[in-house]
C-alpha cells in the first residue's frame, strides 16, 4: 500500500509538470524556429566550410554531424531552462506548498525530475522528427535507441538543475549560474566539433571528455552512423551509454539527498 501511495504521488508530480508546458509554449515556439534556421541556413553554410577545408576526415557528412549537435543543444537547453520555471515556483510559494504535502521528500525530488525531464523531451520531439527527416534514415533500432537515450539524458539534466536550484534558493544566482553553465557546457563539449579535433587543444578536449552532453551527442550520431562516426567519438558506445546513465543516476540521487536534507521552507532570496 505504502507502495502505491508513493508512486501515485509521483505520478501526480509528473502530471503536474506536464500540464505547466502550456506556460512555455512562446518560449518552445521560438526554440523550434531557430532550430529550423539552424539546420537550413547555418548547417548548410557550415557544410560546405568544412568541406572546404577539409577539418573533417574524408568520407564524413559533417551536416550529418551538425544536425545531431544542434538536437542536443536544444535538448541541453530546454531542460535547463527547468531552473527558472522551479526559480518562479519558490517565488509564487508552490516549491514550499510542495513540502508541506504529506509525501515524501524523495518522491517528491524523482517525481520533478521525471516530470520535468519528460516536458523538455516532449517539447523537442518536433525537432528530433525534423532531424531524422533530414537525415533520411528510419532505422526503428537506431530511432528507439536514440528516444530512450534522449529521456534518461533530459531526466538526469532536469534533476541536476533542481538540485542546484534549491541549494542557490536564489533567483538572482540562478539567472547567473544557469546562463553561463548553458553557454560553458554546450560549447565545451563535441557538439559542433568532433573528438579528434578538439584532441589538438587539451584543455578543451578533457572537458568534452567529461562533459555529459559530449557523451549524449556522440552517442545519437553511432546509433544512426555507427561506421561513420564511431572513430570520431569521445568513447566507445557501451561506455558513453554507461556515462549517460551514471549520470542521471548520480544527480538523480544527488537531488534525493538535497531536498531530504539541505532543504527547509523559506530563506529564498
Amino acid at each position: 500500500m505504502e507502495l502505491l501511495k508513493d508512486l501515485r504521488a509521483m505520478y501526480m508530480l509528473v502530471l503536474w509538470d506536464l500540464s505547466q508546458m502550456k506556460r512555455r509554449t512562446v518560449f518552445v515556439v521560438m526554440r523550434v524556429a531557430w532550430f529550423a534556421l539552424q539546420v537550413t541556413v547555418f548547417g548548410l553554410a557550415m557544410n560546405a566550410i568544412v568541406r572546404f577545408r577539409g577539418v573533417v576526415a574524408q568520407g564524413i557528412d559533417y551536416y550529418h554531424f551538425y544536425l545531431f549537435g544542434v538536437y542536443a543543444s536544444m535538448l541541453f537547453s530546454i531542460s535547463v531552462s527547468k531552473a527558472y520555471d522551479v526559480a518562479e515556483e519558490f517565488e509564487e510559494g508552490m516549491i514550499e506548498y510542495l513540502l508541506s504535502l504529506p509525501m515524501k521528500r524523495k518522491i517528491l525530488s524523482l517525481g520533478r525530475s521525471i516530470g520535468g525531464g519528460l516536458s523538455a523531451f516532449l517539447f523537442t520531439l518536433p525537432m528530433y522528427a525534423v532531424v531524422v527527416l533530414l537525415l533520411g534514415v528510419y532505422d526503428p533500432v537506431a530511432v528507439l535507441l536514440s528516444l530512450l537515450s534522449a529521456l534518461v539524458f533530459a531526466v538526469g539534466v532536469t534533476g541536476f538543475v533542481i538540485s542546484v536550484v534549491l541549494s542557490l534558493k536564489s533567483s538572482d544566482y540562478t539567472d547567473i549560474f544557469f546562463g553561463v553553465l548553458d553557454a560553458l557546457i554546450i560549447r565545451l563539449s563535441t557538439v559542433f566539433y568532433p573528438a579528434v579535433v578538439v584532441a589538438k587543444i587539451a584543455p578543451y578536449y578533457y572537458a568534452a571528455l567529461v562533459n555529459p552532453v559530449s557523451h549524449f551527442v556522440d552517442l545519437l550520431r553511432t546509433f544512426f552512423f555507427f561506421e561513420e562516426f564511431k572513430h570520431l567519438s569521445v568513447s566507445s558506445p557501451y561506455l558513453m551509454a554507461s556515462y549517460i546513465l551514471g549520470f542521471a543516476a548520480g544527480v538523480s540521487s544527488a537531488a534525493i539527498y538535497i531536498v531530504e536534507k539541505r532543504v527547509e521552507g523559506g530563506g529564498w532570496k
